[in-house]
């Protein structure tokens, strides 16, 4: 009696536990829905492989069979990721894979907690899986792909054409950040197009260990999904909407699941009477916190759909696929090489910073490492994660090659190193409106960020003052949930309090539905580490209201000026400060940014205040002859010099004490057309004005 009380204890305990959290529901009738619409013929198919699998349970009955593998099915798992915690790790996989083979040999002690009503007909389905040990083309792999894409924040059938096996010959598994429908994963039953035949799941919904949280909703997550695979549906029919009273009029064709609506909180309730007769709240096709077991019924309707032609599972477990996808019984493959990777995020660091490298090859585990850093002290290194130390500005790559006894491969990060200064070329106050920059990307000072579809560019589409701006076309040819970004140079705020950024913004949403986002990032380390300073999403970020068609800026009206709060200890007296504007796609127009205007007071003195506020540059674009006016209210060491883009002096007007007063001068006669900067340096204030040449 005490253990009996015990037990039920444990069972109260870990069933409030875990009804606590929240999960996350299956989508799989939804996308079959959307598939029959977009298909006519899957409906087909799968009504006549429903025909089919009754004739089939008709002729083999309920198995009861139990202990003896009938059916391996090789498996692939393809991890679609960003160089996130979606990008688990192999033991990972290996523990989801023994999940599975546990749930479907009824292998786990605590099937004894099923309620005793259903001990009878728990099913050892006879069924394991096995990762591949052979790919397509016959070459050594270890069930594992690896494919970089954003496209694993927002995941659909989208990502199946990234990297996809041969649905008659693997079982397909892609694994990815999140789900765009919100869902914990999703199936195709038997039947569905080849292109995108499998299991979508997140991450966290794999195995128990890694992400996982470890609950048993969790780690058994994708045991529900291979049950959607192999033909099963929910246990109250075929919707993906427990808790409805109509559910008991629906039907899973499964003759000893008992009807039910089926459990809509997550809970595990085994007293559990919704239609009649006690619910099987603890089956792996409900959606109750406790998944423990599939019926004996359940069991003979996944064999129907391993050995029926309508259905592409019939090839799996065939003994010539699984010679050919090495997971036979007693198949030895040689060791497989190594492929190598490492994160491919831009690294921005000051000069004489250093950076860790971490070794991300998989596929097999390198035996050794030979790193390659332009740049870089050291520039090479036998080490599995080195550190390197960076002395010079620039932009550089990093080239990885790994090896064992089973080969080599190598992977070269072009551009992924940006070293700057670490005191910011710009002085504060600054604007910054795109005439005349340069070129973008210029180095490690302006920074172009794009993955995939169109990036941020110059463009003379629309501007609110001269005639360039920054734009970033979406409308077409930028992917949603793309993210792209244009980082600054760095702006000098040494001796500047109060400081604060403003730009002109001109954007139009798609539709109402549109939740595209602008981010501004400020980073007082040359960009190693970001802080968000200014967000705006959907409508909010809108300055031109909804526009169907492609959105260009039609006057003043259509701009908006932003603000951007950095009146911070974090910047202010900092030498050098990088800004970043992000976009994230999703539905959205073009976008475009102009006049970044980089502000801030003086901390010297009310001299330089009063000094910075009496400068003048004009006229400004110049033909040639430019006048420089201002005032001291003392007297002041001063130096005044003109420099290209690139920083170098091209001439110095002035180097001397001057006296109180009024000061004028005149440059450019001998400068050719071009951009310049006017720098002024007074008893240690520094100011900067931009001046466009024009000849």
């Amino acid at each position: 009696m005490k253990k009996l009380l015990l037990a039920v204890f444990l069972m109260t305990a870990v069933f409030s536990s875990v009804n606590a959290q929240q999960y996350r529901p299956c989508d799989t009738d939804e996308m079959v829905r959307k598939a029959k619409l977009q298909d006519p013929g899957y409906a087909q198919r799968m009504a006549q492989l429903q025909q089919q699998t009754l004739q089939f349970i008709q002729q083999q009955g309920n198995q009861k069979t139990s202990g003896t593998i009938l059916y391996t099915i090789p498996v692939v798992f393809h991890v679609i990721h960003n160089y996130g915690s979606e990008n688990i790790s192999k033991a990972q996989i290996e523990d989801a894979v023994d999940i599975l083979n546990k749930s479907f040999q009824k292998l786990y002690a605590d099937s004894v907690l099923i309620a005793p009503a259903f001990q009878s007909i728990i099913a050892d389905v006879q069924v394991q899986f096995r990762l591949a040990q052979l790919d397509p083309n016959g070459n050594c792999t270890d069930g594992i792909t690896r494919t970089v894409s954003s496209q694993t924040y927002d995941a659909d059938d989208g990502v199946k054409a990234l990297i996809g096996w041969p649905n008659e010959n693997y079982f397909n598994i892609w694994v990815v950040a999140n789900i765009a429908s919100g869902a914990a994963g999703y199936a195709y039953f038997p039947g569905i197009s080849g292109a995108i035949d499998g299991v979508v799941i997140r991450s966290d919904y794999v195995g128990s260990i890694g992400t996982s949280n470890g609950s048993n909703y969790s780690a058994r997550s994708l045991t529900h999904e291979v049950g959607h695979y192999l033909n099963l549906p929910h246990t109250w029919g075929g919707t993906n909407n427990p808790g409805l009273p109509q559910n008991c009029s629906d039907d899973d064709f499964v003759a000893d699941t008992p009807n039910t609506i089926g459990v809509a909180n997550f809970s595990c309730d085994l007293t559990q009477v919704t239609c009649g007769t006690l619910d099987n709240v603890q089956n792996y096709m409900d959606y109750a916190s406790c998944h423990y077991m599939f019926t004996d019924g359940q069991k003979a309707r996944m064999h129907g759909a391993l050995n029926n032609n309508a259905s592409d599972r019939n090839n799996l477990p065939t003994p010539a696929n699984l010679i050919a996808t090495g997971t036979n019984d007693g198949f030895v493959g040689g060791p497989c090489a190594p492929q190598a990777d490492f994160g491919t995020a831009i690294k921005y660091i000051c000069t004489g910073s250093t950076l860790t490298f971490t070794d991300m090859s998989w596929k097999a585990a390198p035996t050794s490492w030979a790193w390659d850093f332009p740049g870089g002290s050291p520039s090479t290194s036998p080490d599995q994660n080195p550190v390197i130390t960076y002395n010079t500005p620039g932009v550089y790559d990093v080239t990885l090659t790994v090896s064992n006894a089973g080969g080599s491969s190598s992977v070269t990060r072009s551009q992924i190193i940006v070293v700057s200064d670490a005191v910011g070329a710009q002085a504060v106050p600054f604007v910054e409106n795109f005439e005349n920059t340069g070129p973008i990307p210029s180095g490690s000072n302006w920074m172009i960020e794009n993955a995939t579809g169109n990036a941020w560019g110059l463009s003379t589409a629309a501007a609110v003052s001269g005639s360039n701006s920054m734009r970033l076309v979406n409308h077409s040819g930028n992917p949603n949930g793309t993210v792209d970004a244009f980082v600054t140079p760095g702006y000098n705020f040494t001796n500047i309090v109060n400081a604060g950024m403003t730009f002109q913004l001109a954007f139009a949403a798609r539709s109402s539905a549109s939740s595209d986002q602008l981010k501004v990032y400020a980073s007082s380390n040359c960009g190693q580490n970001w802080n968000i300073r200014y967000t705006k999403t959907g409508l909010t970020l809108s300055t031109a209201g909804i526009l169907s068609a492609a959105f260009t800026p039609n006057g003043s009206s259509q701009w908006r000026l932003e603000t951007v709060n950095l009146n911070s200890v974090s910047y202010n007296n900092k030498p050098s400060v990088r800004f970043k504007f992000e976009y994230t796609q999703n539905t959205g127009n073009n976008i475009y940014i102009d006049d970044i205007n980089v502000t801030g007071v003086s901390n010297v003195g009310i001299q330089d205040v009063e000094f910075l506020a009496t400068v003048a540059v004009f006229p400004n674009p110049s033909a040639g002859l430019t006048n420089i006016n201002f005032s001291l209210a003392e007297s002041a060491e001063m130096t005044i010099e003109v420099t290209d883009i690139a920083g170098r002096v091209v001439q110095t007007i002035e180097n001397n004490k001057l006296q109180a007063g009024q000061h004028n001068y005149t440059f450019g006669e001998s400068l050719n057309s071009g951009l310049y900067f006017v720098r002024f340096v007074a008893d240690g204030n520094d100011l900067t004005q931009k001046v466009v040449i024009t000849k």
